[in-house]
Order: C-alpha cells, then structure tokens, then sequence
C-alpha cells in the first residue's frame, strides 16, 4: 500500500493507572522520547471550532507535514477553501483566498501576534502530540535541560516540570511577587526576554501505559501569557498513538483564544507529498507593524 491510514470510526485506547506514584523526569522524558509519533510524511484531515471573544466560528480543513521541513495547512468553510499556511524552519507564509490577500514573514510573527515564542518543531510537536521544551532550547543539550526539571504530584498522570510545585503555588499565593518582580529584573523592559526571564515555565502530564502527553501548559508569568494542550482520546495508526481531540487554550492580556480540533483521518505517506502554494499578481501583500 502507499499509506498506512485509519479512520476515526476505530476504538479509542483504554488508558491505564500509574503502576507507580512518580516516574524521574529523566526517565519521564526517556519514556516520552520512545514513543513519539515519528514519520516522514503526515497528512491529517480535520475539523475544528475557534471559540474567543467574538463567538464561535466552525471549520475544516488539511494538514500536510513533511518531517522537520514544513507544515501545509488547507482551512475550509462549507467545503471551500478560505485560506492557506505554509510553515518552514524560517518563515511563514499566509494566503488568504476570500480577499485575496497574501502575508509573507518569520516568527517575530507568531510571537507578537499570541504572545506565545514557538519555533518550527514545537509547532510540529503540538500538532503531532510530541514532546518539546518552552521556550525552545538554543543548543541542542537536552540531556542538561531535562535534568533541570522537577516531578510534580497527579493522581492520574505522571507529572513533570521546569519548576518546582512550591515555587509554582508561590508565584500565585505570594503577592509580593510583583514587586520582587521589578527589583531583580529592573523597570526596563528590555531586559526581559522569554530565554533568560525566570518567570518562564512548563508543565507536563502524560498518561501511563502509553506515554503520551495528557496536557501541557507553557505560562511566562511576569506577562501573563499561557498557553494549555490538552489530548484526548488516542486511536492507532500503525502501531502508533494519535490523539482524536486537541484543544489549545491561549491567554494573554489581549487575547483569550480556544481552537478545539476533531481528527477525522490521518495518513502516514511513504511518498513525497505536494504543497502547493503560489501568490498570483492578484494578490495584496499584507504589511504588519
């Protein structure tokens, strides 16, 4: 066959109880790291309700992935297509078909548009239910970041953070922390980034048996930015675990955002997959500031 595929309409895995209170992050991160959804082409079909301030909007759409190279997004409304997303390791590229506009830049994008610092393989990761750090490490030392985190107490999961649970409540019980805040940091703003500010931190629950990622939340607390996953309901493809239900929640002082996605149909390629996207003379470049 050219693809391995399967169809929602499968039953759902049953998932299993911890067969012990806490799993070492390191070991965590081991367990996670063996059972990681792995491919070379993906195609996923889906649909999904943007839930913010303005209501509800429904719709569907397509994802192509080709590993470590880039995410192509297909958005539909009543089986017409609206607009198309092409995601590289440096650039991302919007095409919108209703007005016919067109958006071409980096990931300053992402960062100023959710207040959210993501790069190209945690975008992958997220959508494919794959662990990765926040914020994104700058060299590729895993092994020292991982030892950096701390386990955290759940009934139901194995839990893992960059922080510790007493200085996590503290952050929210202690209201002296402001102003502790802007004594270490200084009242310039330019000294706080997402790489060095301590206010930085993740959360990670996995299910046991399978070892995948439950939820996951991503907070820079000194600006009030978080950003929560959730997966549910997991069915094979193959041999391996994809969720059916993602939601992501993104809150921040302008925006309080939730995109709950259906996975109708994934297909694991063994061939190349196209992804087409071309800006005609027709289209309007959209300038950010």
């Amino acid at each position: 066959m050219a693809f391995m595929g399967i169809s929602c309409k499968n039953k759902f895995i049953t998932y299993g109880v911890k067969d012990v209170d806490n799993i070492r992050p390191v070991r965590l991160y081991k367990h996670l790291l063996e059972n990681e959804f792995e491919f070379d082409y993906l195609s996923i079909k889906f649909s999904a309700v943007l839930e913010d301030i303005s209501g509800n909007q429904s719709f569907s759409g397509v994802i192509r992935i080709k590993h470590d190279s880039i995410i192509w997004i297909s958005l539909r409304s009543f089986n017409i297509e609206g607009a198309r997303i092409a995601i590289t390791q440096d650039s991302i590229k919007f095409l919108n078909r209703l007005n016919t506009t067109y958006f071409v830049g980096d990931y300053r994008y992402l960062t100023e548009a959710f207040a959210i610092d993501l790069d190209y393989s945690s975008l992958e990761a997220i959508i494919t239910n794959n662990f990765f750090f926040y914020p994104p490490l700058t060299s590729d030392d895993s092994v020292k970041a991982i030892q950096n985190f701390k386990s955290c107490d759940d009934s139901a999961y194995y839990c893992m953070s960059s922080i510790s649970q007493r200085k996590f409540k503290r952050y929210y019980i202690d209201r002296r922390i402001p102003e502790r805040k802007e004594k270490k940091l200084g009242k310039d703003d330019s000294r706080i980034s997402y790489e060095t500010n301590e206010f930085v931190f993740q959360i990670i629950k996995v299910y046991p048996t399978i070892f995948k990622i439950s939820e996951m939340l991503v907070e820079n607390y000194y600006q009030n930015q978080k950003m929560r996953i959730f997966y549910d309901k997991h069915f094979k493809v193959g041999t391996q675990d994809f969720p059916n239900s993602i939601k992501i929640n993104i809150s921040t002082n302008s925006i309080n955002s939730t995109i709950n996605f259906s996975i109708e149909n994934v297909i694991l390629e063994d061939k190349s997959l196209s992804f087409p996207f071309k800006i005609t003379e027709k289209y309007q470049e959209i300038k950010l500031e």
